[in-house]
């Protein structure tokens, strides 16, 4: 069923790459595999990802709060891991059910745009005016593989403690197995046992804290 909802979408993709060109990435999303979520891409060496790629960190923080947030997320700011700022647009995509199944994204690699602003912003200086930026705070990761994405997430994780996971308490464990199902980590298949490797705690007790959060 989530495949009819996605499949109006294709043409989508192809159509408004080719209307903003080469420096504007399009992505449609099938999230009901979410590891390997990418089902159509333009453009993808702004990112580098192709087909059957994942889904990003922010799209699976997403998933996992979508009762909080609005349905689109529009004109954020990202960076590539190259370093290329870029301007995303994360419209997500819902069936009759009002269910999440997938998202067209848009990201616009920004770096033409800003040497041309850099060299304008030159030519129209006016001397003790200042122009202060906005910073937008949401990040996003761009992966070409899944366990990229696990591994980043969890490493975060981990560093918030402040501590080695050998010194951790039962409290420091909680914390971390709270902070990555609320990113969206446990929506991916296999990760409460790579999660638990991490941890040095058995899987059984990875189900446990994920329990003992869900009750608070």
């Amino acid at each position: 069923m989530a495949k009819k909802y996605l499949e109006q979408f294709i043409p989508f993709v192809d159509a408004i790459a080719e209307t903003f060109g080469k420096n504007c990435e399009v992505v449609l999303h099938d999230f009901r595999k979410p590891d390997h979520s990418i089902i159509k891409i333009a453009n993808g060496h702004i990112t580098g990802r192709e087909v059957g790629g994942p889904a990003t960190d922010l799209i699976l923080s997403f998933l996992e709060k979508r009762g909080q947030r609005n349905d689109s997320l529009i004109g954020y700011r990202t960076k590539t891991k190259k370093g290329a700022e870029l301007k995303s647009t994360t419209v997500f995509i819902k069936n009759n059910k009002d269910k999440i199944v997938g998202a067209l994204c848009i990201n616009i690699d920004l770096t033409p745009y800003l040497s041309a602003k850099n060299l304008l912003d030159e030519l129209c200086l006016i001397p003790n005016l200042g122009y202060p930026e906005i910073e937008n705070q949401v990040t996003e990761k761009f992966e070409t593989n899944i366990n990229n994405v696990i591994n980043g997430l969890v490493g975060q994780s981990i560093k918030r403690i402040g501590k080695p996971v050998v010194h951790m308490r039962k409290e420091d464990k909680l914390n971390i197995i709270r902070d990555l199902k609320e990113r969206g980590l446990f929506l991916i298949k296999g990760t409460a046992k790579r999660v638990s490797r991490e941890l040095n705690v058995s899987l059984p007790t990875i189900y446990k804290y994920l329990e003992e959060i869900q009750e608070i």
